[in-house]
């Protein structure tokens, strides 16, 4: 459910079903339901109507809450068996150019866990390119971030990022991090969260008498909108200035865009930014890709 729209996904249309929420007479959902109400509350179960129009949930204990319909601004449902609780996505783009001999191929994929405590987004991207009287350029990036729901929309981040980058002369960045951030928005359709904390680097490059370890501060934003109009927008921007290399400074930006087509297709454009200014190769201190890919989302 999303702006008090109750959206019905089914995977013979390319449109979803749209049902006024406040228009509903009566409502019985078998699956539990993460429910989002005002004022930051959460509540995880069984979700139906009683003989007064009221919504009652019926929570894991066996215990039941009562609300009026203008207190719910997000629903969604989240299936009993844990292994179904994962749903994801992969894609391929190929470019071709008789110009150079221009090749580009890509593979992305994403994998995602909900439920009423936690939330799992794993990516990985693939770039290959090859032209005449040019390098060959590989990209590989990968990342897994974890959020731990606290009351009132605060959360606890914990992630991986992994980045390999022939125009950087990076062989190998790790980068675990932790934090603590807040859902500034948050439904089952947007949301919008801040976070702020700490990273340590292991860095390796084509010139080994270059690899160090430092750590970092981090300020991070990230703003995702889900199934409107059949598209998907997810967009992060991380700043990362350094605690042990003075005036060090990175920032990492990415934007997808997903349209979706009928029987769980789907067309992708992306776009992919790093900043270092104080890279490995005097010059390369800014690295950026454009993509496109079709691919098939998966449940």
């Amino acid at each position: 459910m999303s702006k008090g729209v109750l959206i019905i996904e089914t995977v013979y249309s390319d449109k979803d079903f749209r049902i006024e929420f406040n228009k509903l007479t009566s409502i019985f959902i078998e699956r539990k339901c993460l429910v989002l109400l005002t004022n930051g509350r959460r509540r995880f179960g069984n979700v139906h109507t009683d003989n007064k129009g009221m919504v009652v949930i019926t929570l894991e204990d066996g215990a039941t809450e009562r609300f009026n319909l203008n207190e719910i601004i997000g629903l969604d449902e989240v299936d009993d068996n844990f292994w179904k609780r994962f749903e994801g996505s992969i894609d391929l783009g190929l470019n071709l150019s008789k110009s150079n001999s221009y090749t580009q191929f890509t593979i992305g994929g994403d994998i995602n866990y909900v439920d009423n405590l936690w939330r799992v987004e794993g990516a990985m991207n693939v770039l290959d390119s090859d032209q005449d009287d040019a390098e060959k350029t590989k990209r590989i990036t990968a990342d897994l971030e974890f959020y731990r729901i606290l009351p009132k929309d605060w959360y606890l981040i914990g992630n991986v990022i992994f980045l390999s980058n022939t125009e950087q002369a990076i062989t190998g960045r790790i980068s675990p991090s932790l934090g603590v951030g807040k859902f500034l928005v948050s439904t089952n359709k947007l949301y919008l969260g801040l976070s702020a904390g700490f990273t340590y680097n292991i860095e390796n490059y084509v010139d080994k008498s270059l690899n160090k370890t430092s750590s970092e501060a981090f300020v991070s934003a990230a703003f995702n909108m889900f199934d409107i109009e059949d598209f998907d927008l997810e967009s992060g921007l991380k700043f990362y200035p350094s605690l042990s290399e003075k005036g060090r400074v990175r920032t990492d930006f990415d934007l997808n865009l997903k349209y979706d087509m009928p029987l769980d297709f789907y067309l992708k454009l992306g776009f992919t930014l790093n900043f270092d200014n104080q890279p490995a190769i005097v010059g390369n201190d800014i690295d950026y890709i454009f993509t496109s890919g079709f691919g098939w989302e998966f449940d």
